[in-house]
C-alpha cells in the first residue's frame, strides 16, 4: 500500500500488591513520557530519554581462582549508565533504539504516524512506543469512539524480538485493546531489521497497509460485537471461558473468584452502559480489558516497581495474553465472525 493512498493524515499529535481503578492516569502515561511534538523518531528517544546504546560486555567467572571467560553467554549493557540489562547467548543480535525506531520516519514524514508516547522499563530492558495513526473507529449509533495505534516494542535482555503491533486505544476509558487477528505471537507486523533507505520505506509501506486493513476488520467486528446482546448468564459464562487457564500447568495461576467479581463490576460501569453498547458482547470485553488495565493486581516494593510490571504485562505479558483471550472468546460468541 501506498502512503499516498490514505485520505486522512493526522494532524495534533516490601512487596505490596495494588489496584488501579479507571478514571485515573494510565500506566502506559504514569512510565512512557510524552513525545507528541516529536517530528523524527530520533526527536522521540530523545524526549524520551531513550537515546543511548547498548553493547555486548563478556561474563567471567572464578575456578580455582583462575578467571575465566564463559563463552555460550554474553552480557548486554547499557553504554551511558553501566546497567545490565540482561544475560543472552553468543548468537544474540542486539537492535540499537535507533534501529528499532527508525523506519517510522517515513510514515512521520507523511503525516500518516505521529508519536504519542515511549518510555522503557527495568532500566532499559524493554522499550516501547505508542504511536497513532489517521482516523478513528466508532461504535454505529453511539459515542463510542476507538483510535488506532502501533505499538513497537523491543528488549535488550532476550526476552521479546523486535515487534510492531497493532493496537488500540477505547476513548472513553483509556483502555488500551487488542487487534490480535491470529494466535498468541503471531500477531507481529515486523519482527526484522533492515537498514537501507529502500528497506525502511518498504517496512513502513507494509506496517502501513496491513494496520489499516486490520483497523477495518476490527472496526467491522466491534460492531458486531456491539449487537450481539448478553445476559447475565450468558456474561458468567463469557468470563468463566476468559478466566479458565489453557492446561492444568496454569491452574496456580487462574485468575479466580475476585477477578470475575471484578470484571462483573465492570460489565456495569458507566463505560460500559454507553448508549448502543450496554449488555453485549462488546462491553464484556472491554470489561475485562478495563480490568487489565486498571484493577488486576500488580506487584512492587515501590509504586514505580508495580507500575512497570503493569506495563510489562500488559504491552507483552500474562495481561496482554488475558486481552487477547477475551477478545477471541467475544468473537466466538458472534460465531467467529
Amino acid at each position: 500500500m501506498s502512503l499516498d493512498s490514505v485520505s486522512e493524515n493526522i494532524t495534533a499529535v516490601g512487596e505490596t500488591t495494588t489496584t488501579f481503578h479507571a478514571g485515573s492516569t494510565p500506566v502506559w502515561k504514569r512510565i512512557g513520557q510524552d513525545a507528541a511534538g516529536a517530528n523524527t523518531s530520533a526527536d522521540a528517544l530523545s524526549v524520551a530519554g531513550l537515546d543511548w546504546r547498548v553493547k555486548d560486555r563478556p561474563i567471567y567467572t572464578t575456578i580455582n581462582g583462575t578467571r575465566q571467560v564463559i563463552a555460550s553467554h554474553k552480557a548486554i549493557v547499557r553504554q551511558d549508565t553501566e546497567d545490565v540489562l540482561g544475560v543472552v547467548g553468543m548468537r544474540y543480535r542486539p537492535v540499537q533504539n535507533a534501529e528499532a525506531f527508525d523506519w517510522l520516519d517515513e510514515l512521520l514524514g507523511q503525516r500518516m504516524a505521529a508519536y504519542e508516547t515511549a518510555g522503557s522499563v527495568r532500566k532499559g530492558a524493554l522499550v516501547w512506543a505508542l504511536v497513532r495513526l489517521p482516523s478513528e473507529m466508532r461504535i454505529h449509533g453511539s459515542d463510542d469512539v476507538v483510535r488506532p495505534y502501533l505499538l513497537i516494542v523491543n528488549s535488550h535482555d532476550g526476552s521479546s524480538a523486535l515487534r510492531v503491533l497493532t493496537t488500540a486505544v477505547r476513548v472513553v476509558c483509556s483502555n488500551a485493546l487488542t487487534f490480535a487477528l491470529r494466535s498468541a505471537g503471531d500477531d507481529a507486523l515486523v519482527t526484522r531489521h533492515t537498514r537501507g533507505v529502500h528497506d525502511r520505506l518498504a517496512d513502513a509501506q507494509e506496517v502501513l497497509g496491513v494496520a489499516i486493513n486490520q483497523q477495518r476488520q476490527f472496526e467491522l467486528q466491534m460492531n458486531a460485537l456491539a449487537r450481539c446482546p448478553l445476559n447475565s448468564e450468558e456474561f458468567g459464562r463469557y468470563v468463566d471461558a476468559v478466566l479458565q487457564p489453557e492446561s492444568a500447568e496454569q491452574g496456580d495461576s487462574m485468575e479466580g473468584s475476585t477477578a470475575h467479581q471484578r470484571i462483573a463490576a465492570n460489565f456495569d460501569h458507566e463505560f460500559q452502559r454507553l448508549k448502543g453498547i450496554e449488555h453485549t458482547a462488546w462491553s464484556a470485553f472491554n470489561a475485562v480489558t478495563q480490568y487489565v488495565d486498571w484493577d488486576r493486581p500488580s506487584r512492587g516494593g515501590t509504586q514505580v516497581e508495580r507500575d512497570e510490571r503493569r506495563l510489562s504485562s500488559t504491552l507483552v505479558g500474562q495481561g496482554a495474553a488475558l486481552k487477547r483471550k477475551a477478545w477471541f472468546s467475544a468473537l466466538e460468541l458472534i460465531g467467529g465472525n
